[in-house]
């Protein structure tokens, strides 16, 4: 049997305490907090729900007074009294001329147009559309003629229609009725948003007049091909109303001469006098519900997070307004009813419309709680089988019901108890973890000291950057470790401080000569020296540079100066030459040392160049007329290490001074060089041959000026 030490007995025993308090108190924390949030989103859907209903209560309502207002008012009712008498004596129209409308341009109009839109795939056979567009056409006179002028004909497209006011060849007494009215309920039905409003002609069941003007228009709501439509029904109950007032609803449906988008109807009578002749039919598009249940599709902002949604479902456990889900990501939308098997027909249905309203069936226990007039929140299923928090209540529009659902995904919902469990989680495993150390370091509090200041000790004696020792004890050994520490940490304060000032003294040295120089400085060389056998030195001047500064602020040729050499230090490095040093308004450099280069003469010219480029752009930049001469000279030189408080790197010999003569001998903007130079160059710079000039010291020296860079190949 293995025997336990103190040390081990004691972690143990610590361990189980620490695990058995945490788990005792997350497990508390968690269902305590999960409760909270529970109760506290049921409670903002419950806010929602109750607030989208409110909303299309009060949509729906605006609706029944505007249209109660309409169908009493003297212009609906005269327009109403003209259009009928106009429609009845179309029905009059010769039959002859009838014939000639029907199978003429309207006969078109649905082969070509009309019926081809409900059929995008263009799979229809021309048998198929002649029998449809002869079972849709008016089979009375009035309708055959007003769809040929109104619908047919009309110049403007489908879904402009109500732009016509008046057909040109209508010569009955409907144009100028049409022309007189039209406006008045164009303007309404905009304000209003109403996709269509129609009047209809009790005793016929005429529609005598579409503000749209499609498929509709003219037929017979009692005999005619939308006899079976909701707008039939519409219909059909406002022509027994209960009072001159009332106003009936019926729900949406796929309405076949709006291209089966989804369409309800509301309706109300007219009345001339005691007499009932007419209804009123508006007919309500589901932008306008879509806009309140999704927010305008502002879930996020309206308190739903990234999963919630609202949305109203019918007696026919269909949506009446788009799920959120098919409007941000259609391809997810269609792979999850997919994978659950929802009916491929419907989802075909799904995909043409271009729309879930009226296609996506939901049939949970929200919904069925919701439609039998019950309110609640409880947490269920979703019609995508995703568990979610959902709020219902019912909301009554005319004799039907709705459900009014507002929903969130758990996972969401819940995603703050996830990461409390999470950190319970981890909080728990990491106290035990620090409250085994505990008992460890406490089991060896005497010997662990020790060992950690011998250890500690020999690590700063091999130069090693050590963390301070923690003091366990207020007595001698607790003493001793403090001063050990203030120790160390004296040590590497003084360490940093030599390596701070090392590292700058070796910067001020990179600032005054070149990299190989200073290593070698470094490295401990006393006296520096070196010949070097071909190297390239150019000067450069400042043409006028005295004179133009004369009454200037110092601080400003401080500025043109540290700008302008600051210019040529990029170039000479961009081209790999040397700077030995600035003379007031001089510059010298050179190129082959102290690494010999064997391309230095074309190094320096290409730097001669980029400082006559420098310049020029110096002079555009300050508005000034500055002029530089540039010489350069190839030969052999002596370099070395002058001085020993104040460092230079600097050169002697003929080479220098020759170089200097090719400067003060220059012309301005022009780069002169020696014929020593021009032979060290092996790019085809453009050279021209100046002339011999007398050069102090040396006598006649051939000369050439450099004016650009090697061509490009």
């Amino acid at each position: 049997m293995t025997k336990l030490n103190l040390a081990s007995k004691t972690s143990i025993f610590l361990l189980v305490i620490c695990f058995s308090t945490g788990l005792g108190v997350g497990w508390t924390s968690y269902l305590s907090s999960k409760a909270s949030i529970e109760t506290l989103t049921f409670e903002r859907l419950t806010a929602i729900q109750s607030a989208k209903s409110n909303e299309v209560q009060r949509y729906f309502e605006q609706i029944g007074h505007q249209l109660q207002t309409l169908s009493a008012n003297p212009t609906t009712i005269a327009a109403l009294s003209d259009f009928s008498q106009a429609y009845a004596g179309l029905e009059n129209t010769e039959s002859d001329g009838e014939l000639a409308f029907r199978n003429g341009p309207l006969h078109q109009f649905y082969q070509t147009e009309f019926l081809l839109e409900l059929d995008p795939s263009g799979t229809s056979t021309a048998q198929w559309l002649t029998t449809q567009a002869d079972a849709l056409i008016p089979k009375s006179s009035g309708g055959v003629y007003l769809q040929h002028h109104y619908v047919a004909t009309n110049p403007h497209p489908s879904d402009a229609k109500d732009l016509l006011f008046r057909a040109d060849q209508d010569l009955s007494a409907y144009g100028p009725a049409h022309a007189r009215y039209h406006g008045f309920f164009q303007r309404f039905a905009k304000k209003f948003s109403y996709y269509d409003i129609f009047l209809v002609d009790s005793k016929s069941g005429n529609i005598v007049y579409s503000v749209f003007q499609e498929s509709d228009f003219g037929t017979s709501l009692l005999t005619g091909p939308y006899r079976n439509a909701n707008i039939a029904q519409a219909f059909k109950l406002a022509s027994n109303p209960s009072s001159p007032d009332a106003t009936y609803f019926v729900d949406y449906q796929p309405y076949l001469p709006s291209h089966n988008a989804p369409a309800a109807f509301f309706a109300s009578p007219i009345f001339q006098g005691e007499e009932q002749f007419g209804v009123l039919i508006f007919q309500i598009p589901v932008d306008q519900i879509n806009n309140v249940m999704t927010g305008n599709q502002q879930w996020t902002e309206h308190g739903l997070g990234a999963s919630g949604e609202t949305y109203l479902i019918g007696q026919d456990f269909t949506l009446r307004n788009a799920s959120r889900f098919f409007i941000e990501n259609p391809d997810d939308y269609f792979q999850t009813l997919a994978a659950l098997n929802y009916p491929k027909q419907k989802l075909i249905l799904l995909e043409r419309f271009g729309t879930s309203i009226l296609t996506q069936e939901v049939e949970t226990d929200s919904v069925l709680f919701a439609l039998q007039g019950n309110s609640g929140a409880h947490i269920v299923d979703d019609y995508r089988e995703v568990p979610v928090l959902s709020s219902y209540g019912p909301v009554t529009i005319g004799d039907q019901r709705w459900a009014v659902i507002a929903e969130i995904d758990t996972a969401e919902a819940f995603a703050p108890i996830t990461s409390l469990e999470l950190a319970i989680s981890l909080s728990t495993f990491v106290i035990g973890l620090v409250i085994v150390g505990i008992g460890i370091r406490v089991s060896r509090s005497l010997t662990q000291p020790i060992s950690a200041l011998t250890k500690a000790a020999l690590q700063v004696g091999n130069g090693v950057v050590i963390e301070p020792l923690d003091r366990s004890s207020n007595d001698e050994l607790g003493e001793l470790t403090t001063q050990f520490n203030q120790m160390a940490h004296n040590l590497h304060q003084q360490r940093l401080t030599i390596d701070k000032q090392t590292s700058e003294n070796y910067q001020l040295l990179l600032n005054v000569l070149p990299e190989p120089i200073a290593n070698r400085l470094k490295n401990g060389e006393v006296q520096i020296a070196d010949a070097f056998p071909s190297v390239s030195v150019l000067f450069a001047d400042i043409v006028g540079f005295t004179a133009m500064s004369r009454g200037e602020p110092p601080i400003a040729i401080l500025r043109m100066l540290d700008e302008l050499f600051g210019a040529f230090d990029r170039a000479a490095i961009d081209n790999g030459v040397e700077k030995i040093k600035t003379i007031g308004d001089s510059y010298m450099a050179v190129c082959g040392m102290p690494e010999p280069n064997s391309r230095h003469a074309d190094q320096i010219a290409a730097l001669a160049i980029a400082i006559l480029q420098c310049l020029r752009e110096f002079n555009e930049r300050n508005d000034t007329n500055l002029s530089m001469r540039i010489g350069a000279h190839s030969g052999s030189v002596v370099a070395g290490v002058v001085g020993t408080s104040k460092y230079i790197y600097d050169l002697w010999g003929d080479t220098v001074n020759m170089a200097s003569r090719m400067e003060s001998t220059g012309i301005p903007d022009h780069f002169q060089v020696s014929e020593d130079f021009k032979n060290q160059l092996s790019e085809p710079f453009e050279i021209a041959f100046r002339g011999e000039l007398q050069v102090k010291g040396i006598g006649p020296v051939n000369t050439y000026l450099i004016s650009a860079l090697p061509p490009t190949e």
